[in-house]
């Protein structure tokens, strides 16, 4: 009885340090992504890290400085929110192999986690090794 449970929770640690390896790899990862939008006549580009955080705007040609300010602000949130996209998206992808099954990691971002599914998880990941 002790071996099965022994070989059970030594089991259990080696999944627990593969997952911790794969998320540090993914994390290191993680601080690498970037993405960039533009807008159609490409007087605006944004740049933003794997976070979302802007990083970078780039005003091209003269175009831009003849927009009416509510214009050139509306257009830097669209191609900010663009290049936000694109990178949850490329991080979306990243992680997906980390995620429990089931997990929509685009829900979870815009909603934040559904505890009640959560806590459910847990108590039958408890059972599992409570035999």
């Amino acid at each position: 009885m002790f071996s099965s449970m022994h070989n059970d929770m030594t089991e259990a640690l080696q999944e627990l340090r593969a997952k911790q390896d794969q998320f540090s790899t993914a994390f290191a990862e993680l601080d690498e992504v970037t993405a960039s939008a533009t807008t159609k006549d490409r007087a605006i580009k944004a740049t933003v890290d794997g976070r979302g955080r802007l990083t970078e705007v780039v005003f091209n040609g003269q175009r831009w400085r003849d927009m009416a300010p509510k214009e050139l602000g509306a257009k830097i949130v669209e191609v900010v929110t663009d290049a936000q996209r694109q990178a949850a998206s490329a991080v979306d992808e990243m992680m997906s192999g980390l995620t429990p099954a089931g997990v929509d990691l685009r829900e979870l971002r815009e909603n934040g986690p559904d505890l009640e599914a959560v806590i459910d998880s847990t108590l039958g990941d408890v059972g599992r090794w409570s035999r």
